[in-house]
């Protein structure tokens, strides 16, 4: 990403996280030196409490859900298979693959910097709408969803995965949104 993490973290939380969850929604963001390819870790702390994580640990649970994508698509071949002699099925099962992990809460950090860099750059209905669901974490969260775009936010609950559905239920509480 372009910015500093600070940079990034100063606008999360202060330009852009709605004013009534300002203190209490905290983002961490750390790389480990010397680690594999400088891996890093990635949190959403809400009243202190550790309650969304991203870390490249996850490996295990991120090839589960790799290995089930390609399965469920009748896909046989290995991945080296794939990525050396047909990279346009390689890459559609890899874009699945981020998706489901994504649903499936276990992500790694790639999966965060790519939802941060489409949520800062896109306006905030593109944001609230993104086939992303990390993206639309963010933008859940964001000062300018109103009370009106929230009252129909609020309709899409139960169609979120269930770790997203917190941070909607955050937001519509502390905007006084009833849940329909």
């Amino acid at each position: 990403m372009p910015n500093s993490w600070s940079g990034v973290r100063k606008r999360l939380e202060r330009d852009l996280l709605c004013e009534k969850l300002r203190g209490r929604v905290r983002y961490f963001l750390t790389h480990y030196h010397g680690a594999p390819d400088n891996y890093g870790r990635f949190a959403v702390r809400v009243d202190g409490k550790e309650v969304l994580f991203a870390n490249p640990y996850n490996d295990r649970y991120t090839s589960r859900a790799s290995n089930q994508v390609k399965a469920e698509l009748g896909e046989t071949r290995p991945w080296w298979e794939l990525y050396e002699r047909d990279r346009p099925r390689y890459d559609e099962i890899f874009r699945l693959a981020d998706a489901a992990c994504i649903e499936r809460n276990t992500m790694e950090i790639y999966h965060v910097t790519d939802a941060l860099r489409e949520y800062l750059n896109a306006p905030i209905q593109a944001a609230l709408s993104s086939d992303n669901a990390l993206v639309r974490m963010f933008a859940v969260l964001d000062r300018r969803a109103g009370r009106r775009t929230l009252s129909r936010l609020a309709g899409s609950l139960g169609r979120q995965p269930e770790w997203l559905q917190m941070f909607y239920r955050l937001r519509l509480s502390v905007e006084n949104v009833p849940l329909v």
